[in-house]
């Protein structure tokens, strides 16, 4: 066998087992069927009366390592494993309570990255995490070919699946992004890089501006910024919606102000020790709010997604 045959069957070898750019390869679960009900959480809540707005909403990380029947560690999760699946439930109840009480909410099972992926740092993540984006991005496909039908829609995740929500904006074709009423990026990262490379994102500036990128990161002090999710380019302020330094009150006793150095939340008022959680303290050290990214401002997002697609349809009808 000649040189130039034994590169090609080499090459062929690495495409068929996975093999990344490092020339690591990884053992991967079964993958997801989107045909099929048993890949998606669906809550349908748009009126019957009015034109339908969805959201597509992808899950942060919520499963860890775990062994197959032979003893290997899988850093991927398995959607159709029951226990991994409902690790998963909490975070999609959540999300659809706050985002689509009104819309209808489609959100694909994927084959994640796992907690100790991100422990591991960035290169790691940027290893493994295509495998998960994979998933990511057939879903969005098969939303949009055979659930979207035209309608307006928010795309929307958190931490890992904040992630996505950038990546899928980087690939988006420009007819279907004229239909994307906002997309939230929340608990992680947006670049002025990307920013300058994708017209697709576009930083949001107040309450209402549609087609927009809404992003924000929490912590009490700048010492307890993740730096696997941080440090972004852009914040804005989920309760006043600004992205200057003045300060919004999320209730009596709780400050929300951008810090417009480095691009977070500074909270104060809560009791950073509430929520610690030693066992992540690689990833959150403590007075990072990672974890509270959607239960914090969960009545302030509830409201703008009604806002930014009040105001989407509104200027959509008086485009006709």
């Amino acid at each position: 066998m000649n040189i130039k045959n034994q590169l090609i069957i080499v090459v062929l070898f690495c495409l068929l087992a996975g093999c990344s750019d490092s020339n690591n390869s990884y053992l991967l679960p079964e993958a997801p069927d989107y045909a099929k009900e048993s890949a998606w959480y669906k809550e349908l809540n748009a009126a019957a009366d009015k034109q339908a707005v969805d959201v597509f909403y992808i899950a942060p990380t919520c499963v860890w390592d775990w062994t197959n029947e032979r003893g290997e560690v899988i850093h991927f999760e398995d959607i159709y494993n029951k226990d991994q699946r409902e690790a998963l439930l909490p975070s999609l109840k959540l999300a659809a309570e706050i985002f689509s009480d009104s819309y209808n909410f489609y959100s694909p099972y994927y084959r994640q990255i796992t907690l100790e992926s991100w422990m591991e740092g960035k290169d790691v993540v940027e290893e493994r995490f295509p495998y998960a984006m994979g998933d990511v991005k057939k879903a969005f496909d098969y939303y949009l070919a055979n659930y979207n039908h035209g309608n307006p829609f928010i795309i929307a995740g958190f931490s890992q699946g904040g992630k996505a929500v950038v990546e899928l904006l980087k690939d988006m074709p420009e007819e279907v992004y004229q239909r994307m009423v906002a997309a939230y990026a929340i608990g992680y990262c947006v670049t002025d890089d990307e920013i300058s490379r994708f017209k697709t994102i576009v930083a949001a500036k107040d309450s209402i501006d549609t087609r927009v990128t809404i992003c924000y990161n929490s912590v009490a002090t700048t010492d307890a910024i993740c730096p696997v999710l941080s440090p972004s380019d852009i914040c804005i302020n989920p309760v006043n919606w600004k992205t200057d330094g003045s300060p919004a009150y999320l209730n009596d006793t709780v400050t929300v102000k951008v810090d417009t150095k480095k691009h977070v939340l500074l909270v104060e008022g809560f009791d950073t020790k509430q929520y610690y959680v030693p066992s992540l303290d690689r990833l959150f050290k403590e007075g990072n709010y990672h974890l509270q990214e959607l239960l914090f401002y969960r009545n302030e997002l509830n409201k703008n997604v009604k806002q930014r697609v009040k105001r989407f349809l509104n200027s959509q009808s008086k485009e006709y």
